[in-house]
């Protein structure tokens, strides 16, 4: 559990355009709407997946209008998914379980909207190209929100100390879930940090050594001017493109659309990202190792 803090969003260096000036704003009247009520952060989120789901099955119709409802739900779904986190911090009631479910939230949504595009594209007279298409759509979709989570967290965590990042070895202490449901989220979000680990060892490396030791200012300000160009490129990865995109595509009639630039424009951004994130990482991990060696040499 976290003190509650009057910053209501995660970080202005991490933040999307649309989430500093629409999303975050009314997420943050909502949250303090509810902060007074017994209305809490997990309830919020279970809100956001519910509209969500609804708006994820109105893609499933060649319709314009539902499709146009469809976008307009998962915007207001967005702006719940935002407020549940901005409860939680006001409350100081941030944890490790309301970060798992609202991840498991957003995989949900995605995974309701991949199955609804997929069963229209098959209604339209797809076949197997269709479900491959979609399963590759899906796979990258994972990729990409993988990568530009842990860049983002990464980043937090490191310049400004207050970035929600895990690493596998974090989670071998956490107690087993009495529940079945909270033994598949943990199964989940341990699958969900080793993929991140797997897609980004030097990054991965450069934190455990980042942990090590107390480190200079002067490393934090380096990393921050080395990483910091790439987050505005994230936002190519996140889901508020993604769902204008998805909903454009939907609207004018060719959903595959959307899945074709998931899996090849978009990821075209991730391998790119995945280059220059880790060449940095490398790169600063010869300026932390001395800063290390020198700490041990004092203790």
């Amino acid at each position: 559990m976290k003190p509650p803090n009057a910053l209501v969003d995660k970080g202005r260096a991490v933040e999307e355009w649309a989430d500093l000036h629409f999303f975050r704003p009314i997420g943050a009247r909502i949250a303090r709407a509810l902060a007074p009520t017994r209305i809490s952060a997990d309830d919020v989120t279970m809100l956001a997946i519910l509209i969500g789901l609804v708006a994820g099955h109105l893609f499933y119709y060649d319709s314009a209008r539902l499709n146009a409802l469809g976008l307009l739900l998962f915007i207001v779904s967005d702006v719940f998914d935002s407020a549940d986190g901005q409860l939680a911090r006001m409350r100081g009631t941030s944890t490790r379980r309301g970060r798992i479910l609202d991840g498991i939230g957003d995989n949900v949504r995605f995974a309701n909207l991949y199955g609804h595009l997929l069963a229209r594209l098959v209604m339209a007279g797809g076949g197997w190209h269709a479900v491959a298409l979609v399963a590759c759509a899906a796979l990258s979709h994972s990729f990409q929100s993988a990568v530009i989570d842990f860049i983002r967290n990464a980043y937090l965590f490191v310049v400004d100390g207050k970035g929600e990042l895990d690493l596998p070895e974090d989670l071998t202490a956490e107690p087993e879930s009495r529940s079945l449901p909270g033994r598949l989220a943990q199964w989940v979000h341990r699958d969900y940090v080793e993929r991140q680990t797997r897609l980004l060892p030097r990054s991965t490396r450069l934190i455990r050594l980042f942990r090590q030791a107390h480190v200079s200012s002067s490393f934090r300000e380096e990393y921050a001017d080395r990483q910091r160009a790439l987050l505005p490129h994230c936002a190519w990865l996140g889901q508020n493109l993604r769902f204008l995109v998805v909903g454009i595509a939907c609207i004018v009639g060719h959903p595959g659309a959307f899945l074709w630039i998931e899996a090849t424009a978009l990821n075209v951004v991730l391998v790119s990202l995945l280059m220059l994130h880790e060449s940095n990482s490398g790169q600063l991990q010869t300026v932390l190792e001395p800063e290390l060696d020198a700490y041990a040499g004092i203790h």
